[in-house]
């Protein structure tokens, strides 16, 4: 292998392993949620809103770090990610109130946001040839794959560990001192002549095919708020179901889901963008009915099966959709179209989930429920029909790599 090659695998092995640990990271406390509410008094409320502030932490991220990358480079901004998420350790490690939740869960936010744009842009500009293809798919796919590892470690944590809350923050927060050596030996993915000088810009859609980018988002928003929804209430929907269910089982739930997208990028990557988004929303919209049912009926069954097809489906669709944006989207615009499809998405997990909330205070967790399967479902909807108006499932696009991306 030559001495490039090389220095690409390592360098697209690095970044790889550090998405996903500090994906890992922003679902991890899912499960020990119950063992704070204990300890603190915490309220549902209080625990979606607790999960709510990481959101904002990411959409904060995406937007204040949004033209950074392009000055400075990649990897010095995959680096303060990985500071923002030691600090989070830390503070987790130290809390005991609801005010260290807030602050450990917006640093956490910011490590996230930090690398949802940059890290997937480094991915597939330093990939090697024999990844370059589908370097968008592997970025996505360590994104949500970190997701789902997060819970069900969270929850293996409350059935074995005797401090949970102590001992995974610890361990985490050794692996992300290694991956910080790791990461300074990387290669840095934009090279100096396309660097410019640093002025602030908010994150923007890409100048062109805008009606393509919206109907992606909306998809995006759709199955990004199904998971969080999951991530956040799946140990209040299991009580309802079962009162002596186990943070572990919980933890299982939600890595199904977020297990079931990161399975779906790489089981299926050799699917089109527009076969694999068609795919997507098909099977992420029988997921949300499944979940409908499931509610209705009382089953942790359903729920489970629904957590993974709706996983399924989002990660057909959330994988094809990067890979679009990174495909169509100039040098100059790829991170900020990128961060801003992320911006999208956060505050479509945020938001319906906090109303989520406020809905079930009132009217009950079913009720909830519904409602919220209902605005994800049109959400679905609206941006299928946004594809259609910009012409997206009549034909193939004539190029479906990325090898043209990384020059």
């Amino acid at each position: 292998m030559p001495a490039d090659s090389r220095v690409r695998s390592f360098s697209f092995f690095v970044i790889l392993v550090s998405f996903v640990a500090i994906m890992a990271h922003t679902a991890m406390p899912t499960p020990i949620y119950a063992i704070y509410s204990k300890e603190f008094g915490l309220t549902t409320l209080q625990v979606t809103e607790v999960y709510a502030i990481y959101a904002l932490g990411v959409i904060a991220a995406l937007v204040a770090f949004n033209s950074l990358s392009n000055t400075l480079g990649r990897r010095p901004l995959l680096m303060i990610g990985l500071i923002c998420s030691v600090a989070s350790n830390l503070v987790f490690l130290n809390a005991s109130s609801i005010a260290y939740l807030f602050a450990a869960r917006l640093l956490t936010g910011l490590a996230a946001g930090v690398f949802m744009g940059t890290a997937t842009v480094a991915a597939v500009e330093v990939a090697p040839h024999r990844f370059a293809k589908h370097s968008a798919v592997w970025a996505t796919a360590a994104n949500i794959l970190g997701l789902g590892l997060g819970p069900v470690i969270g929850g293996l944590g409350t059935k074995f560990l005797d401090k949970p809350q102590d001992d995974l923050f610890l361990g985490h927060l050794a692996l992300i001192a290694v991956l910080v050596v790791l990461l300074l030996t990387t290669r840095e993915p934009l090279g100096r002549s396309d660097r410019v000088p640093f002025s602030w810009k908010e994150p923007k859609p890409p100048s062109e095919n805008r009606l393509t980018y919206a109907g992606l988002t909306m998809i995006g928003v759709s199955g990004m708020a199904t998971l969080g929804m999951l991530a956040g209430l799946t140990p209040h929907f299991l009580s309802s179901f079962y009162p002596d269910a186990s943070g572990l089982a919980a933890g299982l739930v939600v890595g199904c889901g977020f297990g079931g997208s990161a399975l779906a990028q790489f089981a299926f990557r050799r699917l089109t963008i527009t076969r694999g988004l068609a795919a997507g929303v098909c099977v992420m919209s029988l997921g949300l009915l499944v979940l409908i049912g499931a509610m209705v009926f009382g089953s942790g069954v359903l729920y489970t099966s629904a957590a993974l097809l709706t996983g399924l489906g989002q990660g057909l669709s959330i994988a094809r959709s990067v890979q679009e944006i990174s495909l169509k989207t100039s040098l100059s615009e790829r991170v900020s179209a990128v961060n801003l499809y992320y911006v999208a998405l956060y505050t479509g997990a945020a938001v319906p989930v906090i109303a989520l909330a406020f809905i079930e205070k009132s009217f009950g967790l079913t009720t909830a429920g519904f409602a919220f399967c209902l605005f994800a479902l049109a959400f679905a909807v609206i941006g299928v029909l946004q594809l259609g108006r910009a012409g997206i499932w009549r034909k193939e696009p004539a190029v479906d790599h990325l090898e043209a991306v990384r020059t």
